[in-house]
């Protein structure tokens, strides 16, 4: 009766053990170099940046400034706030 040694054994896999943890530890370094990387990026802790609120009167003189008013639409408009508040 021929002998016919086990498929999975370590007689033929002796250091299956060995490269299975040396890939799951390439697999944990890669995941942390992401995690570092995304943390580094500021993406996740950075703390927002607060924008301010313009008034309607700023946003009046930055369209004035820019020359998308003439005086008399500005002067009307200045008026007109002054008269809702």
């Amino acid at each position: 009766m021929p002998y016919y040694p086990p498929m999975m054994g370590w007689g033929y896999y002796p250091f299956m053990g060995f490269w299975m943890s040396l890939t799951w530890l390439i697999v944990l370094i890669v995941i942390a170099y992401f995690i570092y990387k995304l943390i580094k990026s500021e993406k996740i802790l950075a703390p927002r940046k607060i924008v301010p609120i313009k008034s309607a009167e700023d946003i009046l003189n930055e369209k004035y400034a820019n020359g998308e008013l003439t005086r008399e639409q500005y002067m009307q408009m200045k008026e007109d706030m002054k008269k809702l508040t």
